[in-house]
């Protein structure tokens, strides 16, 4: 006997002692099986009693467990078919014992498939499976992506529609990177919400590829989605959110191999951006399946349901473009760049000097400047002049830079001045004592008399020591109408260094090439 079948008997429990040994085909399908029937059962030593059994049906029973040898003893099965079953998991290893089984059909299992260990498709020989209507949970982590079907290499058809595909790229990839060989894959209603990059790229024999009913729409780059799928020649992506289908949507080698190509039943927008698509659909000699009656426009709300083949763009509504047009635009792009650089060095241009000046600093810097050895004779490098409505700022900001940061010496009479000597003492004394005058510009020192006589005291050492004895800073701009006779000839006479915030604060952490560089 080659095949029994006990289809559709309520059967409940089964022994298969009596079953001859030359079965080939078994059909328990639509009983009551709560488990795999026993079928190691030994008829006399060292035999099994349907060791020759190719084929097991056992779809649409009750079985909710099949443990890890519930095959063991069938070393020639080659398909098992366990369709519409409650399995709650997929073992390690279920069919290592079995070296020629080729077709796996777990499909149809409802909710019911919480877990698939790590090397559940443990076998070479496996060709086909199906795990079709199963709402497996692949974006979660109750199965590993990198080892699922890493161990079935000769696979040549994969079924997983009506599953929950990863949500990232990586998962998807580590899913399918080792099917070399896969033929036909099928990911319909796998709640796709993209099309991942450099996936199926890597499916060099895949023939037949399904994408219907996933939520994906259009995608950027169909390069790193389609490249080097030359072997494909059916592909099915009906039913998703694809809006415009343009020249870089698919490679134009793969769309050369096609045979065959189902874009129904997406909502298409028959725009300008759609011209090429109905271009080609004239041109190619790819059956378009379902065309033209279920290809229809949704958007603009005008030509909501037209039917694409009675929408053609003239000529006159979709002009080519024109190269003057490329031209216009390089041309404001560039009058823009122009104009935003001219307003930018007009508000900025304190900042453009400070930055310039900074660089000029530091490559002075790199040619050798080393402090002065007459800066040795003495006892600050520089003595301050500032009027007191600057105090917080010389204080907070300036001594802190020059002083902690740069080691540099000075002289500040709030601080340094003996107490009992009058002003002008102290003044003439620790000019004398600096080697430098450093002097704080501000409106409040123009408009200050005591500043005034402090700038005649700093002219009188410039013109005994020459014009690089001291270094004017610009902390305010000051107005014209407080502007002096002394204090313009004092800019005239030397450059000054305008503070400001951002670079300008840089250029305060650089003094002593100022007070103790060689000019």
């Amino acid at each position: 006997m080659l095949k029994l079948s006990l289809s559709n008997n309520l059967i409940e429990n089964i022994n298969i002692t009596g079953i001859p040994s030359n079965l080939k085909r078994l059909h328990l399908d639509s009983n009551l099986l709560l488990t795999v029937p026993e079928l190691c059962v030994h008829r006399q030593r060292d035999t099994v009693a349907v060791e020759n059994l190719a084929y097991l049906d056992l779809s649409y029973n009750s079985i909710s467990l099949v443990h890890d040898n519930a095959f063991l003893c069938l070393p020639k099965l080659k398909i098992l078919i366990l369709n519409g079953n409650p399995i709650s998991e997929i073992h390690n290893n279920m069919f290592l014992h079995n070296p020629l089984i080729f077709s796996v059909q777990l499909s149809n299992l409802g909710y019911f498939l919480k877990k698939i260990d790590d090397f559940a498709f443990n076998s070479s020989s496996l060709s086909r499976i199906n795990l079709q209507l199963t709402n497996f949970h692949f974006d979660q982590e109750i199965f590993n992506p990198k080892t699922i079907f890493s161990l079935s290499p000769n696979l040549t058809f994969l079924n997983l529609d009506q599953s929950y595909l990863p949500r990232t790229e990586i998962w998807i990839q580590q899913m399918f990177s080792s099917l070399i060989k896969l033929k036909v894959l099928s990911l319909c209603n796998a709640k796709l919400q993209f099309l991942p990059k450099n996936v199926f790229p890597y499916l060099k024999s895949l023939e037949v590829l399904w994408l219907d009913a996933n939520k994906f729409s259009n995608w950027n780059d169909g390069n790193a989605v389609f490249r080097n799928m030359t072997s494909l020649r059916k592909l099915h992506m009906a039913n998703n959110f694809i809006r415009i289908i343009n020249e870089t949507s698919f490679p134009l080698e793969v769309l050369n191999s096609l045979e065959e190509l189902d874009l129904s039943r997406n909502p298409y927008a028959c725009t300008c951006d759609q011209l090429w698509f109905t271009e080609w659909i004239k041109a190619t000699k790819v059956r378009m399946f379902k065309y033209p009656l279920f290809y229809r426009c949704r958007q603009p709300i005008q030509l909501d349901n037209v039917v694409l083949q009675n929408y053609i763009e003239s000529k006159m509504q979709c002009p080519p473009w024109n190269p003057l047009y490329s031209m216009a635009i390089v041309l404001s792009c560039s009058g823009f760049f122009l104009a935003t650089l001219i307003i930018l060095g007009l508000k900025c241009q304190t900042n453009i000097k400070n930055y310039i000046y900074l660089w000029r600093v530091k490559y002075n810097r790199k040619k050798g400047y080393f402090p002065l050895t007459n800066a040795d004779d003495f006892e600050y490098h520089a003595f301050v002049v500032y009027c007191d409505a600057d105090r917080n700022w010389v204080h907070r900001t300036f001594l802190p830079k020059i002083e902690q940061d740069e080691g540099t010496k000075l002289c500040i009479h709030h601080r340094d001045f003996e107490v009992g000597e009058s002003i002008t003492a102290n003044i003439n004394k620790y000019l004398e004592k600096s080697w430098k005058v450093v002097v704080i510009l501000s409106n409040e020192f123009a408009k200050s008399e005591w500043c005034q006589w402090e700038v005649d005291v700093v002219q009188e050492r410039r013109r005994r020591y020459g014009r690089d004895v001291f270094l004017l800073i610009m902390l305010k701009t000051i107005d014209s109408k407080h502007m002096t006779n002394q204090l313009r000839a004092l800019l005239d006479s030397a450059s000054s260094l305008r503070y400001q915030t951002g670079v300008g604060e840089d250029l305060f952490g650089q003094p002593r090439l100022r007070l103790c560089g060689n000019h």
